[in-house]
């Protein structure tokens, strides 16, 4: 515990150097459950690296055909990251079943709750989703015991359903000893629903963008809308040089060029504004938590 995001990014890569901004006692603790770089050590060989990369990475920066270090978790944590937060990574195991990791690694953070540890808030930017109409269409919060007694009653057949079901049941026990836990409304556009949004207690999050209506689920039991959709923007010093780039907008370097995999102190012709943006509501979620917990005043860079 106590494992700020500013540290996860400092030991992206051997190359990734990352100044903290000025030192601030945090004033909110949040758990990210989610899949991490798992740092280079991890693999045997640079093909390894780069395979690897390429299956779960986000975004090629700099457009040297090989993605950052920077796996689903990491923008995550980025996007929920702020002086005043710290961010603790429960990373999920690489090559095990995801849903079986969430279970763990919820347990793992209600077991720290339940010893007294400073867990404010938990962020699932994860989904269990399924046709709206297996329930009812359209839904109703005042019937969600119902749809979650469904999920119940498929959880004795299928392992698969089993596993949200206990999901749900720990994210309400969290939710229930006082962490506000947010997860996410799902992708699979208007006609699906994440299970996980069942839980009692727990905020969901869609997209503000209207536009992405098609592709990110918005229904009764989406509790709030947040920016889903961020370009990374690169930022430059005084004198001009590329510092690195911003994924929320405040101007601050979130990613700074030492971290990118073509890094080099002589490279000048960084991309000003790399295409495609990320989208996706697991991106809406964290920054829902942090303007819930910060409003507007959470700049992440010193100065700002």
């Amino acid at each position: 515990m106590g494992f700020s995001y500013f540290m996860v990014a400092a030991v992206l890569s051997a190359s990734c150097s990352l100044e903290p901004p000025a030192p601030t006692q945090p004033l909110y603790r949040v758990a990210v459950i989610d899949r991490f770089y798992p740092g280079d050590e991890s693999f045997a060989s640079e093909e390894d690296k780069d395979m690897d990369g390429w299956l779960n990475g986000m975004v090629d920066l700099d457009r040297d055909r090989k993605r950052e270090p920077l796996y689903h978790g990491d923008i995550v944590s980025l996007l929920a990251s702020a002086p005043q937060v710290e961010v603790t990574p429960y990373p999920l195991t690489p090559g095990q079943p995801a849903q079986e990791e969430i279970l763990r690694q919820l347990a793992e953070v209600r077991k720290h709750v339940f010893w007294g540890e400073p867990i404010d808030a938990v962020v699932l930017s994860w989904e269990s989703s399924t046709l709206i109409s297996a329930f009812e269409k359209p839904l109703r919060a005042e019937n969600v015991e119902n749809y979650k007694a469904v999920v119940r009653s498929w959880a004795e057949h299928d392992p698969v359903w089993s596993l949200s079901y206990r999901i749900i049941r720990l994210m309400e026990d969290l939710a229930e000893s006082g962490v506000q836990v947010y997860t996410i409304a799902g992708n699979g556009g208007r006609g699906m629903v994440n299970t996980y949004s069942f839980a009692d207690g727990v905020v969901t999050v869609g997209a503000v963008e209207e536009e992405l209506g098609d592709f990110i689920a918005d229904n009764e039991l989406v509790d709030t809308h947040e920016q889903a959709a961020y370009f990374f923007r690169l930022v430059l010093d005084a004198t001009g040089a590329p510092v690195g780039y911003d994924v929320d907008g405040d101007d601050c370097a979130d990613v700074p060029v030492t971290c990118l995999t073509g890094y080099s102190p002589e490279r000048k012709d960084y991309p000003a504004k790399p295409w495609p943006p990320l989208k996706g509501s697991s991106f809406a979620a964290p920054m829902a938590l942090r303007r819930h917990l910060l409003g507007d005043q959470s700049h992440r860079c010193s100065g700002t």
